[in-house]
């Protein structure tokens, strides 16, 4: 009971915002399931679990590149960001646990550890001043068996704190979904009802008058109580088995007028398709991912990818990029030393696809080593690999704004670029 007892917990902390305790009790519980309230919830939830997987994923892929002075490096601040954060997890697993707080709470907050490590915070006290940093105490590392309190006060300079720019997103698609659900369970239960069972429930007329024994606390067990029990337990079991046997009280008889199993019409199947499809839509349409892939088809990949790296996943890498550069860099960052998330890496690229784009590149002063990175392959670190050349399609602007193709090429032949 434990784990379905936090779950409850879980979905009813998200509902509130996580600022209100709740006491779960197995009747809690039972209403909850006997009411159907699971298969809406977990339409939903896997929907939008289906889609913050897909952000944090492809937010993983990306590389973290440092830059010192105007050159790409790759020190301890490289390392941090793209293969240790922590001790105890890789820089995906982070990323990902980032993005998770992000879209369930609209922020997520990292604290350091006394090591250099960054931590994620679970749960936190944050304090707002208008001319003085934020403050941030009560903060809680959940862990799988236990909970890591730190106990110390974190001013916002000392905190990289990520925030969405819109609403609350749980909040929005809890309004979006209210209408769907219903009509979704409207859906199922007339698609339930076209091959339901149908049957004709007998009682004796000296029913009411059997001792049909006592109940757990010791009260005799009355006729409402045993025909409420089999209406609303019993035959709801025996109804939503495929093959079930169900004994009946002293004075019932229960008589199938089914005949033969009835088919589900197509059209209702595809009004439960239909409105799985919308809730999808929705979902993806908030997290402003191409509804086609969240939904799995394949068609056009290469231009819905594009789309969603461009809506979905470059604001937040964006954002998460600022806040990174704005803390842990400062004002260096106006000399040239600062960080950037690569989101060019989602994308998979095919080296053969891209041989002539390839070679163009080179001719248009990229280094072979730096043309083989960008492929997703090992840099050769080579002398003549790091060297940049011009094509001599290219020709140099002098300063009236007229082309010096004799200056392209001689800078060329010398080797220079």
């Amino acid at each position: 009971m434990g784990v379905i007892s936090n779950f409850f917990n879980y979905i009813k902390g998200l509902m509130t915002g996580g600022e209100q305790e709740v006491t779960v009790t197995q009747e809690d519980i039972s209403n909850w399931l006997d009411k159907k309230s699971w298969d809406n919830l977990s339409l939903y939830i896997f929907a939008l679990n289906s889609g913050i997987n897909v952000i944090a994923n492809a937010l993983s892929k990306c590389e973290i590149r440092t830059f010192y002075r105007g050159e790409e490096v790759r020190g301890d601040e490289y390392l941090l960001w793209n293969y240790s954060p922590n001790r105890n997890m890789n820089a995906s697993e982070f990323m990902q646990k980032i993005v998770w707080n992000l879209i369930y709470k609209n922020e997520c907050l990292v604290v350091p550890a006394l090591n250099g490590d960054l931590l994620v915070a679970d749960t936190y006290i944050r304090e707002t001043y208008a001319n003085f940093p934020d403050r941030f105490s009560g903060v809680n590392i959940d862990l799988e068996n236990t909970t890591y309190a730190i106990d110390k006060t974190f001013r916002s300079d000392d905190v990289l704190f990520y925030r969405l720019n819109n609403k609350n997103l749980i909040i929005l698609l809890n309004q979006v979904m209210d209408g769907y659900k219903s009509l979704l369970q409207a859906a199922v239960d007339a698609s339930i009802k076209a091959a339901g069972e149908r049957g004709v429930l007998k009682i004796d007329a000296k029913a009411p008058q059997i001792n049909y024994g006592k109940k757990a606390d010791g009260t005799p067990r009355t006729f409402n109580d045993v025909y409420r029990e089999m209406m609303e337990k019993q035959f709801a079991s025996y109804f939503k088995s495929a093959n079930a046997v169900m004994p009946l009280w002293e004075g019932f008889e229960y008589e199938t007028k089914s005949g033969a199993a009835s088919k589900r019409s197509t059209s209702e199947v595809d009004d439960v398709k239909a409105l799985t499809s919308e809730i999808y839509g929705r979902v993806a349409n908030a997290l402003q991912i191409p509804p086609a892939i969240l939904k799995g088809d394949i068609a056009d990949v290469e231009v819905l990818t594009r789309n969603m790296v461009t809506f979905a996943i470059e604001p937040i890498a964006k954002m998460i990029e600022r806040e990174n550069n704005r803390k842990r860099n400062g004002r260096e960052v106006l000399k040239g030393t600062y960080q950037m998330i690569d989101t060019s890496r989602i994308m998979h690229v095919d080296t053969i696809d891209i041989a002539d784009k390839a070679f163009n590149l080179i001719g248009a002063g990229w280094s072979v080593d730096e043309v083989r990175i960008r492929a997703g392959d090992a840099p050769l670190n080579k002398e003549w690999s790091k060297k940049h050349y011009l094509s001599l399609n290219f020709a140099q602007y002098d300063e009236k704004g007229e082309t010096d193709e004799a200056g392209a090429q001689t800078e060329l032949s010398n080797g220079k670029a």
